[in-house]
């Protein structure tokens, strides 16, 4: 985003602030009451009776005192400097019927709760209840929410969150109905993924840290910052448009009423790492690219430093600033180990004037890794052949040490009862090392006899940093009151990837009988040291050892506004939205060539390659190795997207049918995204962009079929854009032997029709019994294919528009306690959901063909990719409040699901697999909990495969281990 852009963001986000807290509290005085240390207090909310919305402005007085207030804008009050004893309450709120709660107790230095709800004039009651309103990260407040709610949704609370022993937001989406997680950290919702599932954080979009697509990582949040989590699966028009499969909205910590304060510690181990055990670990590289790579005289080849001192000095100088380490080695770790601490406030200053306080931090370092793993890459050699013959076949280690640290601030300040204005700020910050060694063939470029490695050292540095400010403020009284909202947040996501280091390189066994070389022996990976080994790299084969700097930073400035009123009977709401995304993604890689000396000169020691062999040799003008500067201008690049959207919404009860109500209306959407590549001439860049102007329809049907049971229909049309990185030309790769991927400029964005049918009952507090079944029809759906255009020797991944896909399916949902089952099953409860799904998307008639070739009458259709045909989740829990005991577990499962589009048909896919998670926690005394968990308690590996003839060949296999956890907790 550039400076202008950014600091016009800025001002216009400090003048909203001073307009609201100035502005509206010009009329409040500075006056301020001294409390009373022996003074007790109430706080509550009131809610409007049937529907349980706050309402705001209620009147609220002890009676026979002079203490009195008003409900905020959430239905909330507080009462304080209450003397001990026994008071009567008196509620009242235009419209709505006066409540008297009598006899409520008051003690010296405490708070009573009292939340209560007002049933409107019309209804007659002949005595007053008084009924809690529960938490928004409750399940059962959850549940009462969804119940009200317009749109399909689902949602995980932080009591869940608690119980299920999630450590981030991506380890609670997978126990949500119809989501699961890829990689550990991007959702699927109904087996749709990318960008099909928008994330917001607080209500306000989040950009992806993804370089490769639009996924936003869910790891990077952790779960003790969370209140709730809720998807939303259709479409509404005060909503941005750009899901699909649902809208992810990650609520942090609301601003409390009262003083809290949390702290928890854990250490955990998993089972391919042991308990202090031993992992591969990067060796320690560059921080940036080096100073002396900027140099003028640094020269392009080797062939410009014959006749030139500087440039030879320069080259000397750039090799030897390249001189760390390469190779990836085993280490010792010191187990996993989390802190979370938490604190808040609200109090009362200026008369009355309610201010929240909200803090939060946490600190997680953690080890995971395999020894065992495999990679293999396959190729259809002919159309009679029997099976796949791999192009490269490798045994892989990895180990990754991941330290992930989040923050969060929140102030809430209400100038007027009527007005509130809320600031918070969230930082999360994740370092990931990896190390990866694979060794094995490459059948596609090496004979029988050689073998080859190689060896990678990753550095990923990401952070999101996000500020916000909200204000919602209420004009005119009563129940015809209108309610505006407002709210403008920054956002800035870094990643940086410092010298990720990749080094390959071939080796055979010299014969001891002949001056010829032999087959490699059957424990050659123990013999790879001995002196009988020739080391080589072939660069017609394989790339050089390289180093890239990635470095990746975008900036998103999201703002909305809505007004809300009622006209009669119908609630009209009407807003809009504006977006402005900015990526800045930059890319240089330098090469290590060899000029006297060679790997083999080196023992096959990386290091020693890249080191001592560096630079000028003593006494002479020749190089041992020398680096050269081989970055792409294609590879770097520039990307905007501006999106702005107006929309109007009415919910109405629909003429002559009470329980029958209507929400819907039309968002009117504009998008607009420009890439270009940073080519030194322009007439040289890339680019890529496109421009739509898209009418969103929506339509909710809502059907009370009873007090707790609610049918719904709905229609709405969504779209879905293409990332940055996938309409940029830029060409990356993993591994040698992998897939080059590349960005196709000429992608369109999708336009998706969806239909949702649900019947859901809620039973009493936290239980729901549900059915759903949905249908989505996919215009220019976008896929990762692999070119039909590249070479077998580099085959290429890029992306493509489909015609068109087809997706529906059903869902199923129960949670049940079993108390009313049998008295001594009243603290157990069960619950679980499954996913069906199928998809469809036409297949083009060259890979019908080529799938002719070897297997009759092929399905002219596939699954679409990323699809999976099913999802489980079950979970039996054990809840004892008395005895402060809790025992849960929960048990996964999803279906295959298609990773790669391959031309012939022979497509790749992420096989299905099952996990099983126990947690137990016991509360020890007053405030202290111990905590243990098991997760992956089945040992799943991750499998990769392809399926030819009726035979599987695996691409890859990675083992995930069991991960075992303790920990203390205390609450105040």
């Amino acid at each position: 985003m550039d400076v202008v852009r950014m600091r016009g963001a800025w001002s216009l986000v400090f003048v909203l602030v001073l307009s609201s807290i100035g502005c509206l509290g010009a009329s409040a005085q500075d006056e301020t009451d001294p409390e009373v240390e022996t003074a007790g207090a109430i706080t509550g909310t009131v809610v409007e009776a049937g529907t349980g919305d706050p309402l705001p402005g209620a009147n609220v007085t002890v009676e026979g005192t002079g203490n009195g207030t008003s409900t905020d804008l959430n239905g909330r009050y507080q009462l304080r400097n209450l003397e001990s004893g026994t008071y009567d309450v008196l509620f009242s709120f235009v419209g709505f019927q006066r409540k008297t709660v009598t006899n409520v107790e008051v003690s010296a230095g405490a708070t009573t709760t009292l939340d209560v709800q007002l049933a409107e004039e019309t209804e007659q009651l002949d005595e007053v209840v008084v009924s809690a309103e529960a938490a928004r990260d409750s399940e059962a407040g959850l549940l009462k929410k969804r119940a009200k709610a317009a749109a399909v949704s689902d949602a995980i609370s932080a009591e869940t969150i608690s119980r299920s022993g999630a450590g981030t937001a991506a380890d609670a989406m997978s126990k949500v109905t119809g989501a699961s997680v890829t990689e550990g950290k991007y959702v699927n919702v109904r087996g749709l993924q990318g960008r099909y599932v928008d994330t917001q954080l607080d209500g306000s979009k989040l950009p992806s840290t993804d370089p490769d697509g639009n996924s936003v990582a869910l790891d990077l949040f952790p779960s003790n910052l969370i209140d709730n989590i809720v998807t939303t699966k259709t479409f509404t028009p005060d909503r941005p448009a750009d899901f699909t499969g649902g809208s992810v909205d990650i609520t942090t910590k609301s601003l409390p009423s009262s003083f809290f304060a949390n702290v928890s510690v854990s250490t955990s181990f998993n089972s391919e790492v042991g308990i202090g055990g031993n992992i591969l670990r990067p060796v320690s590289g560059l921080d940036a690219v080096p100073a002396v790579a900027s140099d003028e005289n640094v020269p392009e080849t080797l062939g410009q430093t014959l006749n030139d001192p500087d440039q030879r000095a320069a080259l000397d100088a750039l090799s030897r600033a390249f001189a760390t380490g390469v190779s990836p080695g085993p280490d010792d770790t010191v187990g996993n180990r989390s802190a979370e601490i938490s604190a808040g406030d609200r109090f009362t200053i200026a008369d009355g004037r309610s201010v929240g306080i909200l803090a939060s931090f946490s600190y997680d370092e953690s080890f995971s890794g395999f020894n065992d793993g495999t990679t293999t890459r396959f190729k259809q050699t002919g159309a009679e052949a029997e099976g796949l013959s791999p192009t490269a076949d490798y045994t892989t280690r990895r180990g990754v040490e991941k330290t992930l640290m989040g923050g969060l601030i929140g102030l809430s300040v209400q100038p007027a009862p009527q007005h509130e204005v809320q600031l918070r700020g969230i930082y999360n910050e994740d370092n990931e090392k990896e190390a990866r060694i694979e060794r094995g063939r490459l059948p596609r470029d090496l004979s029988s006899g050689q073998l080859f490695e190689t060896r990678v050292s990753r550095t990923t540095d990401r952070a999101v940093r996000s500020g916000e400010v909200k204000g919602t403020h209420r004009f005119g009284g009563g129940a015809d009151g209108i309610r505006v909202e407002w709210r403008s947040s920054l956002s800035k996501i870094t990643r940086d990837e410092p010298d990720y280091r990749f080094f390959s390189n071939q080796f055979q066994f010299r014969s001891q009988e002949t001056d010829g070389f032999q087959s490699p022996p059957e424990d050659w990976e123990r013999s790879m040291g001995d002196d009988n080994v020739d080391y080589s790299i072939s660069p017609s084969i394989y790339p050089r050892p390289t180093r890239f700097f990635r470095d990746l930073e975008e900036d998103s400035w999201s703002n909305s506004l809505s007004a809300e009123m009622d006209v009669g009977t119908i609630k009209l709401k009407a807003g809009g939205n504006y977006q402005v995304r900015s990526r800045e993604f930059r890319e240089r890689r330098f090469e290590h060539f060899s000029d006297q000396n060679s790997i083999n000169d080196a023992g096959g020691n990386p290091d020693m390659y890249v080191n001592d062999l560096a630079g000028l040799r003593d006494g002479a003008d020749r190089f041992g190795t020398y680096v050269l500067d081989r970055s792409q201008p294609r590879n770097n690049y520039d990307a905007d997207l501006d999106r702005a959207a107006g929309f109007l919404m009415a919910e109405l009860p629909v003429p002559g049918v009470p329980a029958l109500k209507f929400v819907g209306g039309a968002r009117l959407e504009y998008s607009d995204l420009f890439m270009t590549t940073q080519h030194d001439e322009p007439s040289d860049r890339l680019q890529g962009s496109f421009e739509t102007m898209d009418v969103l329809p929506s339509a909710n049907l809502i059907w009370s079929l009873r007090n707790n049971m609610n049918l719904r229909v709905a229609y709405g049309r969504t779209l879905a854009l293409p990332s940055f990185r996938e309409v940029s030309p830029a060409e990356t790769f993993n591994f040698v032997g992998d897939y080059i991927e590349r960005g196709s400029p000429d992608l369109n964005r999708t336009l998706v029709d969806n239909v949702d049918l649900r019947w859901e009952w809620f039973l009493r507090g936290g239980e729901v019994l549900s059915a759903s079944v949905f249908y989505k029809d996919f215009q220019d759906p976008i896929e990762r294919t692999i070119d039909a255009g590249s070479d077998a020797a580099n085959e290429k991944t890029t992306f493509t528009n489909r015609e068109s896909a087809l997706v529906y399916g059903a869902e199923l949902e129960a949670r049940k306690r079993l108390g009313t089952v049998a008295e001594w099953l009243q603290h157990v409860q069960v619950g679980g959901n499954l996913t069906l799904t199928h998809s469809e998307v036409t297949r083009t008639e060259e890979v019908l063909e080529a799938i002719r070739a070897y297997r009759d009458n092929p399905s002219e259709t596939r699954p679409l990719q990323g699809q999976s045909p099913y999802i489980v989740n079950l979970n039996v829990g054990y809840e004892n409040p008395g005895a402060g005991t809790s025992v849960n577990v929960l048990f996964n499962r999803f279906g295959d699901r298609l990773q790669t589009v391959a031309r012939n048909g022979i497509d790749i896919f992420e096989q299905g697999r099952s996990s099983l998670d126990v947690m137990a926690s016991q509360r020890l005394t007053r405030g202290v909990e111990a905590k243990i968990s098991v997760k992956n308690a089945l040992n799943a590996d991750e499998v990769v495969s392809q399926t030819f003839r009726g035979s599987e060949f695996v691409n890859d296999r990675r083992p995930l281990g069991r991960t075992v956890s303790v920990g203390l907790s205390y609450s105040y």
